[in-house]
């Protein structure tokens, strides 16, 4: 499948694969239930536990999912001018 008919969502504004969306959830998911078990064995603090695997689960998801966007800076011509002649 391309990329051309990949399918997006909008979320928040912006456009999203479903596939990469779902990827990310599921990496962050696992990794916070893995920490939340590791917390519970241990004996500490599962909430901790669970925010640490969380930010470590989005940590992970970064590195799997990148970006798609192509972002070209064009400099505008009235700029270049400099500022209008009193």
């Amino acid at each position: 499948m391309s990329q051309a008919d990949e399918q997006y969502v909008e979320i928040w504004g912006d456009r999203v694969s479903m596939r990469d969306l779902v990827l990310a959830l599921a990496v962050t998911a696992a990794a916070t239930v893995a920490a939340v078990v590791v917390g519970r064995a241990l004996g500490s603090s599962e909430f901790f536990w669970g925010l640490g695997g969380a930010v470590v689960g989005f940590g992970a998801s970064m590195a799997l999912v990148r970006p798609k966007r192509d972002v070209r800076i064009v400099a505008d011509e009235d700029t270049e001018a400099g500022p209008p002649p009193a």
